[in-house]
């Protein structure tokens, strides 16, 4: 029997990048899938293409209505809420002291709030059937902070501190908190990221969104608190820890060149 069979997964940003990598890597293990995401075209593509019965729920994680409809129709069709994997976001790549408002806020939105509505809508049914699984997609940025990422950053960070909490205040109910933060991906999150006309992406480069993908469902199925994706990553976090300023100064003299048009 596989791990995950008759289990219900409910994943957020499924339609590319590291959410389309965790829909075919749980699928494979037998999980039934609900599939959000804004482009439903893709949603629907995705979900013929698995081995295992998938639902596709168009969902704009900025609005809170849409995000806990999305935790509703999940339950109505499955009739249960396993795992959610909070795994939607948007970068932004811009100075702090002139980026947009506006897109700061739907950063935010996105990023921070969508999964909190998430989460809100769906401890209930998890605490009804006896428990379940929150998965917390953050990143290393949100660890140690980047210049010229600030934003990005503090939603990263805001999502490491909602995570150790939860964990604390849901395990009386059986429902188990995993933090997952990622390093460099190699998906699209550069191209669709906000972008001040000054500051541009990293360059190219990072692990493949499957690899991150098989280091979730390993890290669900045992029930750990927190990944950093790949391990060696967690030596900058130390690094920084230790060496503070240095680190600091380190990270301005190489990507004030790489990330800074002028």
């Amino acid at each position: 029997m596989k791990k995950l069979e008759n289990k219900v997964v409910l994943i957020t940003g499924a339609s590319m990048g590291i959410g389309e990598a965790l829909a075919r890597v749980f699928a494979a293990e037998g999980a039934k899938l609900a599939l959000a995401a804004r482009s439903l075209d893709k949603l629907e593509a995705l979900a013929r293409s698995l081995p295992t019965e998938a639902v596709s729920i168009q969902t704009d994680m900025s609005q809170p209505a849409e995000v806990r409809a999305m935790v509703e129709k999940t339950v109505a069709h499955f009739g249960r809420l396993d795992i959610l994997i909070n795994n939607a976001g948007v970068g932004m790549y811009a100075a702090i002291a002139e980026m947009k408002p506006e897109q700061f806020e739907h950063l935010v939105a996105i990023n921070w709030l969508g999964p909190v509505h998430a989460i809100q809508a769906a401890v209930p049914h998890m605490r009804k059937q006896g428990g379940g699984e929150i998965i917390n997609i953050a990143s290393v940025a949100g660890q140690v902070a980047i210049p010229w990422m600030g934003a990005y950053c503090s939603t990263k960070f805001a999502l490491k501190a909602l995570s150790n909490s939860l964990r604390m205040e849901l395990k009386p109910d059986h429902i188990h908190v995993l933090l997952v933060c990622p390093g460099r991906v190699k998906t699209p999150f550069p191209e669709n990221a906000y972008k001040a006309f000054d500051t541009r992406p990293f360059f190219p480069g990072g692990i493949s969104a499957e690899r991150v993908a098989r280091a979730v469902l390993r890290a669900a199925l045992a029930r750990r608190r927190e990944i950093v994706v790949p391990a060696h990553n967690r030596l900058f976090a130390w690094l920084h820890a230790l060496f503070p300023a240095f680190v600091d100064q380190i990270m301005v003299w190489v990507l004030g060149g790489q990330m800074r048009k002028s």
